[in-house]
């Protein structure tokens, strides 16, 4: 269970730290997302909190990997 990633702008960020289409994002921030509106909290708590990154937790066909992304201030 997670948020599925339908496309990724090569020109962003996300896509250069390695996420693609059809990855699964299961934990923002070590916290479980099930929805684009939970993601968007996780990212907002990390700003509030005055983190600079979010580490989200993808799976690509079942395996885990880390992603950070880099939060705009």
């Amino acid at each position: 269970d997670g948020l599925v990633v339908k496309d990724v702008d090569e020109s962003t960020e996300a896509f250069e730290k390695g996420l693609r289409a059809g990855d699964v994002i299961t934990e923002a921030g070590q916290q479980k997302v099930l929805s684009v509106g939970e993601l968007e909290e996780r990212i907002a708590e990390a700003k509030e909190a005055g983190r600079k990154s979010l580490l989200l937790l993808v799976r690509r066909q079942g395996e885990p990997r880390f992603v950070a992304l880099t939060l705009e201030s």
